[in-house]
């Protein structure tokens, strides 16, 4: 009798506070990881939300950048982590929908491993060519690149990101050979085309803006369906001449699989409100990126039809992370 009676205590004990800790939800910092370096996109918009969502939840958000396998990394760190919504990433195109099909043997499933909590927003990647690169178009670096062929290098920010893939959706478009030199973020990457030690580049516009803004390098046309508002006169790739060329990177955050519904639901209506932030609104055109957030549903349709449209792309072209 008295072992069921402490029985029925504890469960009685545990019905009562799971509900009551989800209401005291979050008593700590959430901790917003990065798969890229400080500079990138994801890093900005990380600072940008976590610092907005950190008035909706009463805590602070604190970005935690970790590097390295194409954002893979990231994503396992988080996979990993306590599904109590203290930890959430900033995923992106490529460790959400690209890197599954480009890396084999991955210790961690996107659409099983993490709950999608929000979709940020999608943006176009810009084609720019360091000055001394003798082209102003893209007919004219198509061009050039077949008249040195093995010459022209493409930085990215890493095996699987956007910026590796839209290089590789250019070189077969085009039938041109260009080396891949792949970084640890785009920042780096950028910073080497800046100092001419790379040629061209395809980033994510809010990364090379400041840089073209500078004069520090050339754009040529931007990746996505439609034109740039901050750079209406530039054509896109289709409009150059190479659809298949085109690619629309994208951005939202992610928390473990098996988070509480409640604390899921806190997650998503505070990144939501900060999106819908008047500052944060006037920051993202800016950098000419559409903002989009919804519910996690909505996130979750959309990894997988993207992870399913990228995989066929991605082994039609034979593209690959190493």
């Amino acid at each position: 009798m008295r072992f069921l009676l402490v029985a029925a205590a504890a469960l009685l004990a545990a019905f009562v506070t799971g509900p009551v800790q989800a209401q005291e939800w979050p008593a700590k910092p959430i901790r917003l990881v990065v798969p890229f370096p400080p500079g990138g996109t994801p890093d900005i918009l990380a600072r940008l939300l976590g610092q907005r969502a950190a008035r909706a939840l009463g805590q602070q958000v604190v970005v935690d950048n970790r590097p390295g396998a194409g954002g893979n990394v990231a994503m396992e760190i988080v996979a990993r982590s306590a599904p109590d919504g203290y930890t959430v990433v900033m995923g992106t195109i490529g460790t959400c929908a690209l890197n599954p099909s480009l890396y084999a043997n991955l210790p961690f499933s996107v659409q099983r491993d993490f709950a999608p909590v929000m979709l940020v927003g999608s943006i176009a990647n810009l084609l720019a060519v360091h000055p001394s690169v003798p082209a102003t178009s893209v007919k004219e670096l198509v061009a050039l690149a077949k008249a040195r062929p093995g010459t022209l290098t493409y930085a990215s920010s890493g095996f699987g990101s956007s910026l590796h893939v839209a290089g590789e959706l250019f070189r077969g478009a085009a039938t041109v050979d260009l080396v891949h030199v792949p970084y640890k973020g785009s920042q780096p990457a950028l910073m080497d085309l800046v100092a001419g030690q790379v040629n061209l580049i395809f980033d994510n516009m809010p990364s090379v803006l400041p840089m073209v803004q500078a004069g520090k390098v050339r754009p040529l046309a931007v990746t996505g369906a439609k034109r740039s508002r901050l750079f209406p006169a530039l054509p896109t790739m289709a409009e150059a001449g190479y659809p298949e060329a085109s690619i629309a990177p994208w951005y939202g955050v992610l928390a473990p699989a098996r988070v509480p519904g409640p604390v899921l639901a806190k997650l998503n209506a505070a990144f939501n409100e900060a999106l819908r932030d008047p500052a944060v609104q006037k920051r993202l055109a800016e950098i000419d990126l559409e903002p989009a957030g919804g519910s996690g549903a909505q996130f979750a349709a959309l990894i997988a039809a993207e992870t399913d449209k990228w995989g066929r792309v991605i082994r039609e072209k034979g593209i690959r992370a190493e």
